[in-house]
């Protein structure tokens, strides 16, 4: 049977390329309705929120050398840069459905 609800949320691994190296980011995204996602997307074009919010709304683990806090999202975006618009794009490409070839 064809399960419509998502679970609570999805693993991935993004690639980022960046500083001369390739690294894997494994994370764990939460999964928000469609209307929530857009609303988060909505603050965050509009600065009602920051990247760090943003990223702390859409992921709740990850493996990475810092902590999965405001603090830890701040120094990986110092060091990292782009890393938030990589983890918020890699959501809205991780959480489309796409169909299979039979």
């Amino acid at each position: 049977m064809f399960k419509v609800k998502a679970p609570e949320t999805f693993g991935t691994t993004l690639t980022i390329v960046g500083q001369g190296r390739e690294q894997k980011l494994k994370l764990t995204y939460r999964h928000l309705l469609k209307d929530d996602y857009k609303a988060l997307m909505d603050k965050l074009a509009a600065g009602e929120i920051t990247a760090v919010q943003a990223v702390l709304e859409l992921v709740v683990e990850w493996d990475a050398d810092v902590d999965l806090d405001t603090d830890g999202v701040e120094t990986a975006l110092q060091h990292q840069i782009g890393l938030d618009t990589a983890i918020i794009h890699g959501y809205a490409q991780a959480i489309q459905v796409a169909r299979k070839g039979n």
